[in-house]
């Protein structure tokens, strides 16, 4: 018939699972907790990061954020590779309004 619900001493034959389970819930609570920790210290003291934090190359990183609805005033044209981050773009790429 299993378990009932609501014991406060449970028979021998269950207490070992019920440990599992509570260390369990422990474990996961702890994820849980420590990532919003985080993410309300970063709220509340961490630096805004820039337009292009990590000094990109690809478009995406050349529009502001939030982007506006057309990107680009004109169609870019792309003269370097996607991942060639020791030559950034020269051009200025005029971003839309």
């Amino acid at each position: 018939m299993g378990l009932p619900r609501r014991y406060h001493a449970y028979p021998p034959e269950f207490q070992v699972l019920n440990v599992l389970s509570t260390a369990g819930a422990s474990i996961l609570a702890v994820g849980y907790v420590i990532p919003m920790i985080y993410f309300v210290w970063s709220l509340r003291y961490g630096k805004p990061a820039g337009s292009n934090p990590w000094n990109a190359v690809g478009l995406e990183w050349m529009t502001p954020s939030p982007p506006p609805t057309h990107n680009f005033d004109e169609t870019p044209v792309v003269t370097w590779e996607a991942y060639d981050y020791e030559h950034q773009p020269q051009e200025k790429i005029t971003v839309g309004h």
